[in-house]
């Protein structure tokens, strides 16, 4: 068969419950074989020895020949290494990137592959199952499900991994990698460029998802609080990308908001809730320093934010003047007292049906609600 796709799935840990996602790939070989399309599973073992993490799988599944393994030593805590790393050594026509953690749905790959060949696409985001069962509402696709969403009309900013089927000669024409170096952040940049630059995007709708678990555990990089220069190291090297230096306004303007409202106001939240523990390491006028830069960064990249809701920019105004963990803790109050009006209102009136406003954005919900955009396939 000369169409392929390999499932790559990095792991660090023995631990890690990866029989059950290797499984979640290898069950599907028939559909797609029905299709023309070989599918196989690359382990890349990331600082650990292949025969350690062989080891304690089944014998069928560390012998299968369609289960590829890849040793990658770095000694880095992040998984833009050992993806990389399987990015450059395949030669399949479309990847897919799986959390050691994760399983696909059954019939998957099939009906990805189906949306992606019938629309030439070089990504097909994939439906993404939340631990709880939930199929999670982003992007913010527009309500009469187009079969070529549009980078900005349809929200793709608020899509942060690159989780479904991504073909092989579009990432290298736009030069993806993952971030190394980073602690955290590594795919933001990277998976923008995909939406933004890298051809037609499709979301196979009704299609099996891409299932998240909760089987992490405690070690899992995202959930520290780091400080913010750490925490945002990523933007630094976001903001000066040649590709979105030359992006238009509306492209620089959703990407912005979305930062600040998912990734910026999450760290200010995240801080004043866990301060109490240890105040000084989470929040202080350096912090406050670093916040202020930080906002002025995405207000002048973007050249204004003024669909921004007056909770969230009275948040981030106020965090950029708090010195202490005990005034971070009091804005962040006021934030979730400020009521539907604060939620729903911009600061400025023109700015309140804007593509990007919160209003707009819970009207067109309701919509792609009823139009199905978001129905989950039985899991």
């Amino acid at each position: 068969m000369s169409q392929s796709i390999d499932v790559v799935i990095p792991v660090h840990d023995a631990a890690r419950p990866l029989e059950r996602g290797i499984r979640s790939v290898l069950d599907q070989q028939p559909g797609l074989t029905a299709l023309g399309v070989s599918v196989r599973v690359v382990v890349v073992c990331h600082n650990i020895a292949a025969a350690e993490i062989a080891a304690v799988l089944p014998a069928d599944l560390a012998t299968d020949d369609a289960v590829a393994w890849l040793e990658h030593a770095d000694g880095i805590k992040s998984p833009a290494g050992p993806r990389n790393a399987a990015l450059a050594a395949s030669t399949a026509t479309y990847l897919c990137f799986v959390d050691s953690d994760d399983l696909l749905e059954p019939g998957s790959l099939a009906s990805w592959w189906k949306v992606a060949r019938a629309h030439d696409a070089a990504a097909v985001i994939a439906p993404l199952r939340t631990p709880e069962g939930a199929i999670l509402a982003a992007p913010r696709i527009r309500p009469s499900k187009p079969a070529v969403l549009d980078a900005v009309k349809d929200g793709l900013a608020y899509r942060s991994v690159p989780y479904g089927l991504l073909l092989r000669d579009a990432l290298t024409a736009i030069g993806f990698r993952y971030a190394e170096g980073l602690p955290t952040g590594e795919d933001i940049e990277t998976t923008l460029k995909l939406w933004f630059r890298s051809g037609s995007v499709a979301y196979p709708y009704g299609a099996p998802a891409y299932h998240q678990t909760d089987d992490s555990g405690a070690g899992r990089v995202t959930s520290l609080i780091r400080p913010l220069a750490e925490e945002f190291q990523w933007l630094d090297r976001l903001l000066g990308t040649a590709w979105l230096l030359q992006a238009d306004g509306a492209e620089r303007r959703s990407i912005a908001l979305k930062i600040l409202r998912v990734h910026g106001i999450g760290a200010l939240v995240r801080r004043a809730d866990a301060a109490g523990q240890d105040s000084g390491a989470l929040w202080d006028d350096g912090e406050r320093a670093h916040w202020a830069v930080l906002l002025g960064r995405l207000h002048t990249f973007a050249g204004g934010l003024p669909a921004l809701s007056r909770r969230d920019a009275a948040l981030s105004r106020a965090a950029a003047k708090a010195g202490t963990a005990q005034e971070l803790r009091a804005a962040v109050a006021r934030y979730r007292a400020s009521g539907r009006r604060g939620e729903l209102l911009t600061e400025g009136p023109l700015s309140l049906l804007a593509r990007d406003s919160v209003l707009r954005h819970y009207v067109t919900e309701r919509l792609r609600a009823r139009s199905g955009v978001f129905t989950a396939h039985p899991a």
